[in-house]
């Protein structure tokens, strides 16, 4: 049970800061004069995706 929980917390860290990593690239390219449109499918599908991806991958790695 605790692990799962370890395992849950891992999972929406890594979203939160991919989030995070995201919104700062978004800053960085439009403080260089960039046109942004920033949207809500901007700012959560490209951390989801890849949070999902890097859980696949985990999950592939651990049956190796």
């Amino acid at each position: 049970m605790k692990t799962e929980i370890l395992r849950v917390l891992k999972i929406v860290l890594l979203f939160f800061s991919l989030f995070v990593i995201n919104i700062i690239f978004f800053k960085i390219i439009s403080f260089l004069g960039f046109s942004v449109i920033m949207t809500e499918l901007s700012f959560l599908v490209p951390p989801l995706f890849a949070t999902i991806f890097l859980l696949l991958i985990g999950k592939y790695v651990k049956a190796k």
